[in-house]
């Protein structure tokens, strides 16, 4: 099953599923996708870049695993960027992505997210935990 999302690419930052981030957006192509996502369903692909420098990343430019996010809050700043509180709700394959008016949109497949049972995972979570 894949589905469209606008897409939102990431410098210096991985946003995972429960994770909530605020955002700061500056590129053109970026504050659209989110201008889109807000007249919509308030969700997002985000994937992080894999060169931060890059300011108009392509699909080779970007990892193949981001996150479906919704945008809880949206405010512009009057130097033309945007504040974007955004919350992960689940991790996505990033299939394919394509321009559309003046914004980028990924075609996603979900991540089956594996169960952490059993004693090994158990024994994991209990070593991380006392770090």
């Amino acid at each position: 099953m894949t589905t469209h999302y606008p897409l939102l690419p990431l410098r210096d930052i991985v946003v995972f599923p429960q994770m909530i981030v605020p955002l700061f957006v500056g590129r053109d192509k970026s504050v659209a996708a989110l201008e889109a996502a807000m007249e919509g369903d308030k969700e997002i692909f985000l994937v992080s870049q894999l060169d931060p420098a890059e300011d108009d990343p392509g699909r080779d430019s970007l990892y193949d695993t981001g996150v479906v996010a919704v945008v809880l809050q949206l405010l512009k700043l009057p130097d033309g960027t945007v504040r974007v509180l955004v919350e992960g709700k689940h991790r996505a394959q990033l299939k394919a992505m394509e321009a559309q008016e003046n914004y980028l949109v990924a075609e996603i497949a979900p991540v089956e997210e594996l169960a952490a049972e059993g004693p090994e995972a158990a024994a994991l979570m209990r070593s991380v935990a006392e770090q």
